[in-house]
């Protein structure tokens, strides 16, 4: 039983982050009870999952991100040694980088409300802002070297918006592709573009299950197809259950963060050279 464990989940941590059928399925489970335990809680201290609560937890999604990648360098011995001492503990890579992100958000969430029941300022106010001060003390310990993946990814993530953007025009396809859903949509071609760009220009290898088994068969570019076969269809679901605005803006919100944070974690890395 011990060696199983270790095998499916301590060795791929220790991995930096590897994926394999068992952990994933477990982190999977994880994350749907992980968001019905956030929506209660929310529900608790009576917060309303809408634009201002996007607005609060988004720097927290990029802070994660960057921390991932903090942790990339400190893998390879790219920081500073106590720098590299510190982000390189195995707690950072998944599952751990999800429990010190919602440790940290949850924690500023209930000072920001403090200062809210005292000061009047609204709560998403304060932890947007301190997420962003988080955020730029990342930015400034990664080791930069190359700005053009960055720009390349971005550029033809634009490009994807643009695209979807244009489509939701078109009278049958608006419901689907309104102006959230494509948001989202190119947050999932965000870590699309920055997997290719990866693996066909920089040699990197993909690490989770799916992908790493169709890409000898059908080449990187599965991702983009993959992304449409399950983003879309869970998207047309969730509009589906109206019941609960809050419900299903929470829903969107974490389809959302599994596009985007494996994509801007995957952008940053190329920039920082990791």
């Amino acid at each position: 039983m011990l060696d199983f464990f270790y095998a499916h989940f301590v060795e791929p941590i220790l991995r930096n982050g590897w994926f394999n059928p068992v952990n994933t399925t477990v982190y999977g489970l994880f994350l749907v009870l992980g968001v019905y335990v956030v929506f209660r809680l929310l529900k608790k201290l009576k917060i309303k999952i809408n634009r201002e609560f996007f607005i609060a937890v988004f720097p927290f999604i990029v802070w994660a991100s960057s921390t991932r990648v903090l942790h990339d360098a400190a893998y390879v011995g790219m920081l500073s040694p106590h720098l590299n001492e510190f982000y390189s503990l195995p707690v950072f890579p998944t599952p751990g980088s999800y429990f010190i992100t919602f440790g940290l958000a949850l924690f500023v969430l209930l000072i920001s409300l403090a200062i809210q029941s005292f000061k009047r300022i609204s709560y998403w106010k304060t932890m947007s802002v301190t997420g962003w001060v988080l955020v730029g003390i990342n930015f400034l310990i990664l080791p930069w070297r190359n700005v053009f993946p960055g720009a390349l990814v971005f550029g033809l993530t634009l490009l994807w918006y643009g695209l979807f953007f244009g489509l939701s025009k078109i009278k049958k396809l608006s419901p689907l592709l309104n102006k959230t859903n494509t948001g989202i949509l190119a947050a999932h071609f965000l870590d699309a573009t920055a997997t290719t760009v990866a693996v066909y220009l920089f040699g990197y290898a993909e690490q989770h299950v799916v992908p790493r088994l169709l890409f000898p068969v059908f080449g990187v570019l599965t991702m983009f197809l993959l992304k449409i076969l399950i983003v879309l269809p869970v998207l047309w679901i969730i509009d589906k259950y109206k019941e609960k605005p809050d419900f299903t803006n929470l829903l969107k919100i974490t389809v959302f963060i599994l596009g985007f944070a494996p994509g801007l974690r995957d952008t940053i890395r190329l920039m920082a050279g990791v």
